[in-house]
């Protein structure tokens, strides 16, 4: 008989903050397979040595209580003593937050310092002391049968992002499983320039892993399909390769949220601004928005809206500080927002003018795609996965045309009558994928036989 195992290595390190990007999308996944019925999963970690085991009880529970977000979040508790926000993550970590990786550490040092910079004594203190509560807080005994469900020739694993990048720098034992993964991209590769060298040399490494050890790869877009297969007819030589397959993405940001659990973002209140949700990166590009809004605001004044950037700093952004520096008047028009909560960041998504994704390239666009969630007009690079992710309905800029985003910008802020022809194009044409759409397919692409696949099957035959 078959055996289905779920790799829940990225929200078990990841913990209760809110997940972006990749965790988002794999969170999402082991949400809807948690709530099937209609067939049988179990759920795994892989451990420091690229092994993998199964879960105890208490770990289902967190991971169960986290990807229905029941635990507690780290965010909010401004006003909150220290003490107050330590019995939050002591308490987190008593659930099962010391399972949480290096990540959980961090997110939780800057909840206690309220340094959502992530420096300073107060936040090395912090991480300190989370640090010692997770070693004197005693993780749950293994159970006897664990096993290596990557080692057991009849089981059919989905691997996370996170668990195979530990096993492809640690695993030594064969992988026996029937395996598959989500691949997300394939930019390290064909442009390293936007990438740290030690980047670009473990994702590649990663992906040959995946290449020779995966049975199949579930790319997320029809452009990252494309480019895997190049690269894997360059490659034909080189022995038995996986297969490749597509499953379009969702965003999954609306659909995870309660319907009453909006939370404003005070300093943006009765504000006109425009929302850019991305890493804070060279390859996305940021340096042409600041550019435009420098260039506009003396000709737009109060008519040009706010520029609000969610995101975490990342690398290779010495050209954005520095234009930051050169120009403090932006720091007026343009606000940083990072640490955000799901429901603040669906209040941007709703009370936002209009969106902007300028990115250079990417696999999908997930920011992108949200803002259509949302039915919020956004401006697009000419990045072909964004108009995948958009589904053609928005207007492409080249990422490089600077006097064209200035103008697409000017009329996203001054044109009321075309922001409503682009929220109608969303209304009448946009088709999002659901968080059970996406992980039924992901199924099927597996192999996985589930009792919703057979009655649709029988239903067909009748017919």
């Amino acid at each position: 008989m078959q055996k289905i195992y779920f790799d829940a290595t990225q929200p078990l390190r990841w913990g209760p903050h809110p997940p972006v990007g990749i965790p988002r999308v794999e969170s999402a996944l082991i949400r809807q397979v948690l709530r099937r019925n209609d067939f049988d999963a179990e759920f795994f970690l892989i451990e420091g040595d690229g092994t993998s085991r199964l879960l105890t009880i208490s770990e289902r529970r967190y991971l169960e209580g986290l990807v229905e977000q029941s635990v507690p979040s780290l965010d909010g508790m401004e006003d909150a003593t220290y003490l107050a926000r330590m019995r939050v993550v002591h308490r987190i970590i008593q659930v099962g937050g010391s399972a949480s990786g290096k990540e959980f550490d961090r997110v939780a040092a800057a909840f206690l310092s309220q340094r959502p910079g992530r420096n300073g004594a107060r936040y090395a203190l912090a991480k300190l002391a989370v640090r010692i509560d997770k070693l004197l807080t005693r993780p749950e005994s293994s159970p006897g049968l664990t096993g290596d469900p990557l080692a057991d020739p009849k089981a059919n694993c989905f691997v996370s992002n996170v668990g195979l990048h530990t096993m492809a720098a640690h695993r030594s034992k064969p992988i026996r499983a029937n395996a598959s993964a989500i691949l997300h991209d394939m930019i390290p590769i064909a442009m390293p320039q936007y990438f740290n060298k030690s980047h670009t040399a473990a994702f590649e490494r990663d992906l040959n892993w995946k290449l020779t050890r995966c049975a199949s790869l579930i790319c997320v877009s029809e452009f990252t399909a494309r480019s895997a297969r190049g690269l894997l007819e360059s490659r034909a030589a080189d022995g038995p390769v996986s297969s490749i397959t597509v499953n379009p993405l969702g965003s999954f940001l609306r659909e995870g949220l309660d319907v009453d659990s909006e939370n404003s973002v005070q300093p943006l209140v009765d504000r006109s601004f425009a929302i850019y949700c991305s890493t804070i990166e060279i390859r996305k590009n940021h340096i042409v928005l600041l550019r435009a809004w420098l260039k506009l605001m003396p000709v737009l004044g109060d008519r040009l809206p706010d520029l609000v950037i969610c995101g975490r700093w990342g690398w290779k952004v010495d050209e954005v500080r520095q234009f930051l520096a050169d120009h403090p008047e932006l720091l007026d028009k343009v606000h940083f927002l990072t640490g955000i909560s799901d429901p603040q960041l669906a209040w941007l998504y709703k009370n936002a003018r209009f969106g902007v994704f300028p990115s250079h390239v990417e696999g999908w666009g997930l920011g992108a795609a949200e803002c259509l969630d949302f039915g919020l007009p956004v401006l697009i690079s000419d990045a072909e996965a964004l108009s995948e992710a958009t589904q053609g309905l928005m207007p492409v800029i080249a990422a490089e045309d600077a006097d064209g985003w200035c103008a697409a910008i000017e009329r996203a802020s001054t044109d009321d009558e075309w922001l409503a022809t682009l929220r109608s194009a969303i209304a009448d044409g946009y088709r999002p994928t659901s968080e059970a759409a996406f992980a039924d397919r992901l199924l099927t692409l597996m192999g996985v036989a589930t009792a919703h696949q057979e009655k649709n099957a029988e239903l067909v035959r009748v017919l």
